[in-house]
């Protein structure tokens, strides 16, 4: 029998992810199975459990490649200024949070929300938090060491306090909608309030 090759692997738990992504998203965390999973990605049984044990392991796949690609877009893909690399950055969370009704969002608040007490899933949540505070912590240092920034506050609660409403603007987005939370508007306003607080320099800064 053939060897299977570690490419041809990870086209099969594309597959799958692919599969298990619309199901989560169609049913919740909570109500999907198992075997909704199989049947949508046209597998047996066994060819879907050699990867995966549990739904609870497609979704942590699925989260994890999701985080990877945020982390990602945290990083300019071209060079820019300090305050180029910011906007980017907004762009990017106005987007997701303007197609988070479709998305996994939903799946990940209620996967972390109800199970907040679960020690596996704080010690994630935990994970998660650092990983998003470390990249925004990251982009306001560089424009600090490149002299483009001239905080006005302390940089780790300016950090945590964006952070944090993000949060809340990806939960609003889900359960009031970004229409009618005016989500551009809220947007416009936010980079309005950082560059009041990180006082950019150069073209496109205040100073």
């Amino acid at each position: 029998m053939p060897k299977i090759t570690q490419q041809q692997k990870e086209a099969v738990r594309t597959d799958i992810l692919k599969a298990a992504r619309t199901v989560f998203i169609d049913k919740g965390y909570e109500a999907a199975s198992m075997k909704e999973i199989v049947e949508c990605s046209g597998r047996s049984f066994g060819g879907v459990y050699l990867y995966y044990s549990n739904k609870e392991d497609v979704f942590l796949d699925l989260l994890h490649r999701q985080f990877e690609e945020m982390a990602a877009s945290f990083v300019p893909d071209k060079p820019v200024s300090a305050w180029g690399a910011f906007e980017r950055f907004f762009s990017e969370q106005e987007r997701r949070s303007r197609e988070v009704e479709g998305g996994l969002a939903p799946c990940m608040y209620e996967y972390f929300i109800v199970g907040r007490r679960d020690e596996k899933r704080r010690s994630l949540i935990d994970a998660r938090h650092r990983a998003v505070y470390g990249s925004v912590l990251a982009l306001v240092q560089n424009g600090i060491q490149r002299g483009e920034f001239h905080p006005s506050k302390p940089v780790d609660t300016f950090v945590h306090w964006l952070v944090s409403f993000l949060d809340g603007i990806f939960l609003e987005s889900i359960i009031t909608g970004s229409e009618r939370i005016e989500l551009a508007k809220q947007f416009e306003l936010l980079q309005s309030v950082c560059r009041s607080i990180l006082m950019p320099s150069g073209p496109e800064g205040l100073i």
